[in-house]
């Protein structure tokens, strides 16, 4: 297994730019694309093995996805709490938004994370295919 710093750190970069301008700029679901091609670059610029392609895209779109999707609930944690209430959530707000917390979390690393490794996959088999 061969990690790439810089290809992280590209990846990294990448994938939280397209996730915050998604957010912001496109249509709902555009930003998803942000760790497949996050991924692919990594991918592309390790080269070598499907494996390297999977840790160097994958982990940094997963990191870049439990960042992104943490700071959105706590950005957005009134509206988390009001919506809770009006659908009649009786408990505590603080036992609320750590949940919604927690959850974000485990969600956007395992999504992030799984595209990530798709775009890293693809990334090493475009690299391969251009030495043949």
């Amino acid at each position: 297994m061969n990690l790439n710093w810089m290809a992280i750190g590209v990846a990294f970069v990448v994938t939280i730019i397209i996730a915050i301008f998604s957010g912001m700029y496109l249509p709902k679901n555009v930003g998803l694309i942000g760790p497949i091609i996050g991924g692919l670059i990594a991918g592309y610029m390790v080269g070598g093995s499907y494996t390297d392609g999977i840790v160097n895209g994958g982990i940094p779109a997963g990191i870049a996805g439990l960042i992104y999707l943490v700071v959105v609930v706590l950005l957005f944690g009134s509206t988390i709490t009001t919506a809770a209430i009006a659908l009649g959530y009786t408990g505590s707000t603080e036992t609320l938004l750590i949940s919604a917390l927690i959850g974000a979390a485990f969600v956007g690393f395992a999504m992030y994370f799984v595209l990530g490794i798709i775009g890293g996959i693809i990334g090493v088999a475009i690299k391969g295919r251009k030495r043949n």
